[in-house]
């Protein structure tokens, strides 16, 4: 029997940050020791990540992360005998535990529950050289693989006199916008670097926000939902976003990018992949 099976989902205009942060999780298990399957569960999510498993097998643990209600899948581990590790769940029947950044959605009664953006999971590549190296003057535009509002296109729009690097990911639809100061990349190996060596960045409320933050970049954040609006206003508070929204998008003053720089780190420690793995081994 398998040790830890990692059930996941994504893609499309559901994003990739599903995916991102169950491969980290994947990686992070296999690295302490552990026997791990990644298991897609849409063709789509399996084509985005080429090698995991393609079947639900026999576990110990279920480490579960759907963007949608995940009845049928709590049902079918707990067939197989599993425990269940469920991140951000949506459904009303329990798993053993919900790890969830934000308090937003309702859950089963009895269900042991762990809270708060200290589970942020950042990508290795990031953790490990959480500072720039050198700063470069384009502002980094990623608003995530499920982004179909036109937003990016609004983004874009509303920073005329920017040098604005654009980040597609790799189910996006291409972009028909043509300007001097503007380059678009479809899905680039070296996100990172980019990410590292922007003067700024725009980014939608979602896991790319919460990368920027920890490797100390100054970001303003344009929201695709409600949740995300709210999840992003709590860092505002903290004064380490540059603004939240569309309509206040705007180049920001160089004291405000230092301080946004400064406070973004001591939120977001990078641990959480650290944190949820440990929560894991309790069941095994």
């Amino acid at each position: 029997m398998t040790q830890i099976s990692v059930w996941f989902d994504g893609g499309g205009r559901k994003g990739l940050g599903n995916i991102s942060r169950s491969r980290e999780m994947a990686g992070e298990l296999i690295r302490r020791g552990h026997e791990v399957s990644l298991v897609p569960l849409s063709d789509e999510a399996k084509n985005l990540c080429p090698h995991s498993s393609s079947k639900k097998k026999p576990a110990k643990v279920v480490l579960l992360d759907i963007p949608y209600n995940g009845n049928d899948e709590v049902r079918q581990a707990r067939a197989f005998g599993a425990k269940i590790v469920s991140l951000d769940y949506e459904g009303q029947v329990s798993p053993d535990i919900i790890i969830s950044l934000q308090d937003i959605r309702p859950r089963p009664l009895g269900t042991r529950f762990f809270m708060g953006i200290e589970f942020a999971i950042i990508r290795s590549e990031l953790r490990v050289q959480n500072k720039a190296s050198h700063i470069g003057k384009e502002v980094l535009v990623i608003m995530g693989g499920g982004e179909s509002q036109g937003l990016t296109a609004e983004i874009v729009n509303r920073l005329p006199f920017v040098s604005l690097c654009l980040v597609q990911g790799p189910n996006a639809a291409p972009l028909d916008i043509r300007r001097e100061n503007l380059r678009i990349l479809h899905n680039p190996s070296e996100l990172p670097e980019l990410m590292r060596n922007c003067s700024w960045a725009v980014t939608s409320g979602g896991t790319t926000m919460l990368e920027m933050l920890h490797i100390g970049k100054a970001i303003h954040v344009v929201p695709r939902t409600e949740a995300e609006s709210r999840f992003a206003n709590t860092f505002l508070k903290q004064n380490a976003l540059l603004g939240v929204g569309l309509e206040n998008l705007k180049e920001p003053e160089i004291v405000q990018k230092r301080s946004c720089e400064k406070n973004g780190p001591h939120l977001i420690d990078g641990r959480g992949v650290e944190r949820i793995a440990e929560i894991v081994e309790e069941l095994l």
